[in-house]
């Protein structure tokens, strides 16, 4: 009997280690898959976390202006949309490609920066490493209008230069012409009925040519201080085009005019600009001597670098401007006109460089001549 309870108290404490051991289990169990739920969420999260990273990255590139290339193991794996446009090449074009097969960089591997040219364009060109990859990023910015307007700063710069040369000169000469002036007149006074009379007619022409070079001199010298104040842009245009019209037709030139319907409001000194368009029309007609067409346009128009810009074209189909030419157009005195000063054009660049503007020209022999003057737009009305 004794053995029979010892039997019975042994299987009871067996069972309850066996439910103790049961119990322990479950809440082992239970611990764990609490865990694996836990891990699962921060895998989950960690995922969610990783394709936000990744769409992040993705926006920041695509919202980028300059272009980005990145080259692993020799081949270019990513880019942007701004590379693409670039390169004018569609994104599958440019995947899985060599860095060297592509525009730009075809020209030679790129030694941290360079400048290059594509298509007419400049583009700044950076590499960067890779970091812990075998690899590199490549950044392709469009400096094309910054090339631009630091061109027209520089040519700002050497007019400077060439002002105090050409002040001296002009002040140093202008008294005793003028004395000679004086001289001339008394001397053909005197000499009316003499047979000589026609030489001192002469001398007093030739003395009086010199003071127009010297006015030409000291209006080109003479500070453009434009009396700015807003000003709708196609009202000096109107002008100048209305009081060229007849003289325009007569040269059998067609006109053709596009302005546009909306006001395009600058801060601007009128009668400067007036100059300027007459400038332009003018020698747009000089230069279509057998006939041709002239256009004329106006429009509103934007910039990365300066925002809204107000553009005006002056553009011809005479003969063009030779290459060797166009380089030298805005410099002082350089002319291919017989009788030419070579001012107007540079008369031209001080005033759009006095309202903040720009001026560009394009030219192909044989086809023609397009100047484009850039303002900065005023929003505000006209009061």
């Amino acid at each position: 009997m004794m053995k029979e309870n010892k039997a019975q108290e042994l299987l009871k404490e067996a069972f309850q280690g066996f439910w103790r051991a049961s119990l322990e289990l479950q809440r082992y169990y239970r611990s764990l898959e609490e865990r694996v739920r836990e891990l699962t969420e921060e895998l989950e999260r960690s995922r969610l976390e990783r394709e936000e990273m990744a769409q992040l990255l993705e926006e920041v590139m695509e919202s980028l202006s300059s272009g980005v290339l990145v080259v692993e193991k020799g081949k270019v794996v990513a880019l942007n949309t701004a590379a693409q446009e670039i390169l004018d090449l569609p994104k599958e074009a440019i995947l899985g490609l060599p860095p060297e097969d592509l525009p730009l960089l075809e020209q030679g591997p790129v030694d941290r920066e360079d400048t290059r040219r594509l298509d007419g364009k400049v583009i700044r060109v950076q590499a960067s490493p890779l970091k812990g990859r075998d690899g590199q990023v490549v950044v392709l910015e469009d400096i094309t209008e910054l090339e631009k307007w630091r061109s027209q700063a520089v040519r700002g710069e050497s007019f400077n230069a060439m002002e105090e040369v050409a002040s001296h000169l002009a002040h140093q000469v202008r008294t005793p012409l003028s004395v000679m002036k004086l001289l001339c007149s008394l001397l053909e006074e005197e000499l009316r009925g003499d047979p000589r009379h026609d030489l001192a007619e002469q001398v007093l022409k030739g003395v009086e040519e010199i003071e127009g070079v010297i006015s030409h001199i000291l209006l080109f010298i003479r500070p453009q201080k434009p009396t700015l104040k807003p000003l709708d842009l196609r009202e000096p245009l109107e002008e100048v085009l209305d009081f060229v019209g007849r003289f325009v037709k007569e040269n059998g030139i067609e006109l053709e005019k596009t302005l546009s319907e909306e006001p395009l409001l600058i801060e601007g000194d009128g009668e400067l600009l007036k100059h300027v368009f007459f400038n332009l029309v003018l020698n747009a007609v000089q230069a279509m001597s057998e006939g041709g067409r002239l256009k004329v346009e106006a429009s509103a128009g934007a910039s990365r670098l300066k925002g809204e810009l107000v553009r005006v074209v002056v553009q011809d189909t005479g003969p063009g401007i030779p290459p060797e030419h166009l380089r030298h157009i805005f410099k002082p005195f350089f002319s291919t006109k017989p009788k030419g000063m070579g001012l107007g054009l540079t008369v031209v660049h001080r005033i759009v460089e006095a309202h903040g503007g720009l001026v560009e020209v394009e030219s192909q022999v044989g086809k023609g001549t397009r100047f484009i003057l850039s303002f900065p737009r005023l929003r505000k009305e006209v009061s």
